[in-house]
């Protein structure tokens, strides 16, 4: 964890990531990837800047004939912020609304499906979505 991660110099993958990505492309399970942004909302960076990250790293995966299937970010924060960015959402973890998205969208099976995270909000957002959690550690 470098802070906010929204350029490709602080951007590492982790061991064996791109592999599991892969495992789970292979076996027909959507990878779906949450995430917070509320760098955004601090004006650290834009909500472009985390679309490029996004693209770069499905052309990094595509390397290896893998992919992330729908990337959801939430760039709102309760107290950071302008007018707009500046809101209690419903997508913002711990709160469920990306992944309530992406169940909805891709017509997920909850009991067939689940969330790795490294963070208590991850677990909880798993939670209140009704699917299971794996906790990755750092």
């Amino acid at each position: 964890n470098y802070g906010y991660v929204y350029n490709l110099d602080k951007f590492v993958w982790l061991k064996n990531v791109k592999k599991a990505i892969k495992y789970l492309n292979d076996k027909n399970f959507k990878v779906i990837v949450i995430s917070n942004q509320s760098g955004v909302a601090r004006k650290i960076f834009t909500e472009k800047d985390v679309n490029k990250l996004h693209k770069w790293m499905n052309s990094e995966l595509k390397k290896i004939n893998a992919k992330i299937d729908k990337f959801y970010f939430c760039p709102f924060h309760p107290k950071y912020g302008s007018k707009y960015y500046k809101k209690d959402s419903y997508l913002r973890k711990p709160n469920p609304g990306m992944l309530l998205k992406a169940i909805k969208k891709y017509n997920i099976q909850k009991r067939k499906s689940f969330m790795i995270g490294d963070s208590g909000s991850d677990q909880i957002c798993a939670k209140r979505a009704g699917i299971k959690f794996f906790f990755k550690k750092k």
